[in-house]
């Protein structure tokens, strides 16, 4: 499994993990992004995002975090 910083907040950082290749993960997917938005001072809210396609991560990435390349 490969792991990418996406974007680094003040609590946590939004993470992309890739299955390597030639696997997947439990269900199919081949990649996980973990984004975390702002609850309160003390904590931040998780939001998992599954995808099973390498073109939808790129299309994902690509409006959501267009500074990013891996």
């Amino acid at each position: 499994m490969q792991t990418f910083i996406l974007k680094e907040n003040v609590l946590s950082d939004n993470l992309l993990l890739l299955a390597d290749e030639g696997k997947v993960f439990k269900g199919g997917y081949v990649g996980i992004i973990k984004e975390y938005t702002f609850q309160n001072a003390w904590s931040e809210k998780l939001t998992v995002k599954r995808f099973r396609s390498k073109d939808r991560i790129d299309k994902y990435i690509k409006s959501m975090y267009p500074s990013f390349e891996y």
